[in-house]
């Protein structure tokens, strides 16, 4: 029983990083129909940033603060300069561009961050034993922000102007535009909500599972796998669907094989695909947070 509490604590904490990332995937898609490839990167870049900080003699809560502020502005940008400029944006037009942004956002990371993986210093070192349990500070520390960042996305759809018109251009664009609602600044808002949760995934997640130039794509892989088990529309669907696979997860490799961890995945992205395109926690009948 310890055994299966210690692997669910830690499966609940890897699941709210990628939570966060689909959550991410979630803002944008719902909007403009982008899948963004570069999620993943945005939170690569991010704990770059802040280790790079770090080392040069920042405080740790500076720096987290600088990195997510820049790779905020990285989105933007992104966003100007390679999705705005397309007037007919299809599924594998954004494929290709944001593959293209994602490439070139590694090949910047490892110029100027080189090879080797790295780790932030935690939020706060150490750890304690609960029930048998080994349960450290930083997977507290995830557990929390990605609650509170969770909630306050959820509660910006729900509740602010901004928020709703987001879900009514997703929802129905035409209406939207005659109601004056502009998509343009809608996507770019999509944008800066998606580049700012990836960033908080990626210094959440630095101490524990270490930043390279290349982890951007394995966090991106698995916080799209999130999303599509949401149905790619829902932010409800994203958390659950990330806590879900970071429990599997870290099941599988604790009751089976180490091995198939990364396996998990992608075989159930591939079921879900398959038996239900809508995703588990979705639904095609609307868009919805």
């Amino acid at each position: 029983m310890t055994d299966l509490l210690q692997l669910l604590f830690a499966g609940l904490s890897q699941g709210a990083v990628y939570a966060l990332v689909a959550i991410g995937f979630v803002a944008i898609f719902t909007v403009s129909g982008v899948i963004n490839l570069a999620q993943g990167e945005f939170a690569a870049l991010a704990g770059l940033v802040a280790i790079s900080a770090v080392g040069s003699g920042l405080p740790l809560l500076a720096a987290v603060v600088l990195a997510v502020l820049s790779v905020a502005l990285v989105a933007v940008i992104m966003e100007r300069l390679v999705i705005f400029p397309v007037k007919r944006m299809t599924t594998l037009v954004s494929l290709i561009l944001t593959l293209g942004v994602s490439t070139g956002l590694k090949a910047l990371m490892l110029l100027v961050y080189g090879p080797n993986a790295e780790g932030l210093t935690p939020l706060t070192p150490g750890g304690f034993s609960l029930g048998g349990v080994s349960i450290r500070y930083q997977e507290l520390w995830i557990l929390l922000i990605a609650g509170v960042v969770s909630l306050a996305v959820y509660w910006f759809y729900e509740r602010t102007v901004a928020g709703k018109s987001l879900r009514a251009c997703a929802e129905q664009p035409v209406a939207a535009r005659l109601v004056g609602i502009s998509l343009t600044k809608a996507s770019l808002l999509s944008f800066l909500i998606a580049g700012t949760v990836g960033a908080i995934a990626g210094v959440l997640a630095s101490p524990i599972y270490f930043t390279s130039w290349e982890s951007g794509l394995t966090i991106g892989l698995k916080g799209f796998v999130a999303a599509t088990l949401g149905g790619l529309i829902s932010v409800r669907g994203a958390v659950l669907g990330g806590l879900l696979l970071g429990v599997l997860e870290t099941l599988t490799a604790g009751y089976i094989s180490t091995g198939l961890r990364d396996a998990v995945a992608f075989l159930l992205l591939i079921i879900v695909l398959v038996a239900r395109p809508a995703g588990i926690f979705g639904r095609t009948a609307e868009a919805r947070v």
